[in-house]
């Protein structure tokens, strides 16, 4: 391909250029999710995922996800305020909940009714059961004190 640059995604959404994979380097492509971090007080980390993420959103996905299983406290991502996931955010999902796992920390998922495209997408990769994935962010926080040791 030379020296062409090829732009993925939507037209008049942001661009941003991303080193996804060695063989994605230099590629364009849509930005248009939003990613952030809380802290809940009861000792949970909160990641929320509000637009749609895919492939150009991953990267922060995966570092706020990161960022979260780093400082020892149970996960839990909210999805409510998502409108669309692709495979690499599902993805980034389970490296994130084998990583919590792993280290003795809970992790849950939370996706409301308002998510119905994104639930759809959990249910039929059968990932709501396996994650798992909770109806409101009040019961995926009452599941992760659950599971915290007596």
């Amino acid at each position: 391909m030379g020296g062409r640059v090829i732009r993925l995604g939507r037209r008049g959404h942001k661009r941003q250029r991303v080193d996804v994979r060695p063989s994605y380097a230099g590629r364009e492509v849509d930005v248009v999710g939003e990613v952030r971090n809380e802290a809940a007080d009861d000792g949970v980390e909160i990641v929320v995922l509000s637009g749609e993420h895919d492939l150009g959103t991953v990267p922060r996905v995966k570092e706020a996800l990161g960022g979260a299983a780093t400082n020892g406290k149970a996960i839990l991502v909210d999805l409510s305020s998502a409108t669309f996931v692709d495979s690499s955010i599902l993805g980034a999902l389970l490296e994130a909940r084998r990583t919590a796992v792993d280290g003795g920390r809970g992790f849950a998922v939370a996706c409301s009714g308002e998510a119905e495209p994104v639930r759809r997408v959990l249910e039929v990769t059968g990932l709501a059961d396996e994650l798992p994935v909770h109806p409101t962010r009040e019961a995926a926080l009452a599941a992760l004190d659950a599971q915290e040791p007596s």
